[in-house]
């Protein structure tokens, strides 16, 4: 098939089954960033820094700010080393096509970021998961590949659902296999207690984690990651990691925008406390309307509704309204689990969240 008509085809039938993406500039009510302490709406002064980089780190591109930000984050997330990358994207792409061989195997949730799983496909290693958040299957898996190099995969909170790990059963699980566990902090980091260092610091988990990786564009309010781990990994990332040694490295003016905004997070007072409360009176105001409501720890919530049309009519009745709700359509989550994503932040009000639940009690009436 020509390729210009085989991109027409797959266009074609994306918007015949209603998930066909397009690029919108949001105006309205904020329930749908990721900015949950509102960072991201700050205006700061930087001092005079230059605006662009000059290559790669490993040629001209290192300097000593970006250094220095490394050691600050290490130390807040009780970790001997982190390394910056560009996006979360690509340190999950990073570490994982790296550090997995050919012959590992990666065990994953099958709720983890796109990221993960295209690393883990870069790596050659074998990658299997298994159900979301279901610690006995997981133990099979182990069992099953013991004696075998074994990296579990999973993230502090997951970005669709809402929810997080079982602590305790990951500690047992820890106790009893040998294996190379890696967190994704992305949702979590910035936002609990312990300064915001995030859920493995929060309990206490340092001890039992090959490697973390905190992301910047969530509750930092900008953009770029890092890897934390040992002393030893970050030198291997910075040996054998591709997307970190061919890309241009973070300019000295963004990494001086991350270290206002890393300073800003480590100084927060009652972290979190009144997004946490729209949360709670928006799932109780919400039971009994039909819907499945998921979303225990952290900021979001998904709103269960099922079918990419209606999700989709709900969303666009609330952008109507001036209230920045999105749809999260198949096949970005498995087909009737369809849902709107909401995120609650420090900025929104009572108010706001009085018309939310209003015109989505209307929406889900009408559709």
């Amino acid at each position: 098939m020509d390729v210009n008509h085989r991109i027409a085809t797959e266009l074609t039938a994306r918007e015949e089954n209603n998930s066909l993406r397009s690029l919108v500039i949001n105006e309205g009510i904020d329930f749908s960033s990721n900015d949950y302490l509102g960072l991201a709406r700050l205006h700061h002064e930087l001092d005079a820094v230059a605006s662009g980089s000059g290559g790669s780190r490993l040629l001209s591109g290192n300097y000593s700010s970006i250094e220095e930000l490394e050691e600050e984050l290490a130390h807040h997330g009780k970790s001997e080393a982190a390394l910056i990358f560009g996006s979360g994207y690509v340190a999950n792409l990073g570490l994982f096509s790296c550090v997995c061989k050919r012959g590992d195997i990666v065990l994953f949730d099958q709720l983890v970021h796109a990221s993960i799983r295209d690393g883990i496909r870069m790596s050659n290693a074998s990658g299997y998961s298994f159900v979301h958040n279901d610690y006995e299957v997981l133990e099979a898996l182990l069992k099953k590949h013991q004696g075998e190099n074994i990296f579990v995969a999973i993230e502090s909170v997951y970005s669709m659902d809402g929810d997080n790990p079982d602590v305790e059963k990951i500690k047992t699980l820890k106790t009893q296999y040998e294996f190379n566990l890696i967190v994704d902090e992305a949702h979590s980091f910035g936002v609990m207690e312990t300064q915001g260092a995030g859920w493995v610091s929060h309990y206490e988990l340092n001890q039992a984690v090959f490697a973390k990786i905190i992301t910047f564009g969530k509750a930092m309010g900008c953009d770029g990651a890092a890897i934390l781990g040992s002393i030893n990994l970050r030198n291997y990332l910075i040996n054998f990691s591709r997307p970190f040694i061919y890309t241009t490295a973070p300019s000295p003016h963004k990494v001086a925008l991350m270290q206002k905004q890393f300073n800003i997070i480590q100084s927060i007072e009652d972290r979190n406390m009144k997004a946490n409360q729209l949360k709670t009176q928006f799932v109780e105001s919400m039971k009994g309307c039909g819907t499945i409501i998921t979303g225990d720890f952290g900021n979001i919530v998904g709103l269960i509704i099922g079918g990419n049309e209606k999700t989709r009519a709900v969303s666009a009745f609330l952008q109507k309204k001036k209230l920045v709700v999105k749809a999260i359509l198949s096949p970005t989550v498995p087909q009737g689990s369809e849902r709107l994503r909401i995120c609650f932040h420090e900025y929104n009000t009572q108010n706001e969240l009085e018309l939310l639940i209003q015109n989505l009690k209307e929406a889900l009436e009408i559709f």
